[in-house]
């Protein structure tokens, strides 16, 4: 005969161990997304550095800086180079290349 007792006391043990390995999934898949943010940020930085290096050095033209910002920089975040060399003005949105990828459909 089934001791419906014991089922049911193995039944909610099964369901608190599937929540459990369900609870840590989520997290390592949070950890994984984190880390994957970070990475991202970091090599953001690393080629922001990089390319202020080269215009100080000469290595790249330094119009190419405002014209990265005025191309394909939002307008909220435009505000950040005010006072810098990076600066857009209104007449440097025109020096933007007519062959360019549009960006206004990523905004």
């Amino acid at each position: 005969m089934l001791d419906l007792g014991k089922l049911r006391a193995r039944e909610r043990g099964l369901l608190q161990r599937k929540a459990k390995l369900e609870s840590d999934l989520a997290k390592l898949r949070a950890r994984e997304k984190n880390a994957a943010r970070r990475d991202d940020t970091r090599r953001k930085i690393v080629l922001g550095g990089a390319l202020l290096a080269a215009m100080e050095s000469g290595a790249a033209p330094s119009g190419i800086g405002r014209m990265l910002v005025a191309r394909f920089v939002t307008d909220r975040d435009k505000k950040l180079f005010e006072g810098s060399p990076l600066a857009v003005t209104g007449a440097s949105t025109e020096s933007v290349p007519p062959d360019a990828p549009d960006t206004d459909a990523r905004e």
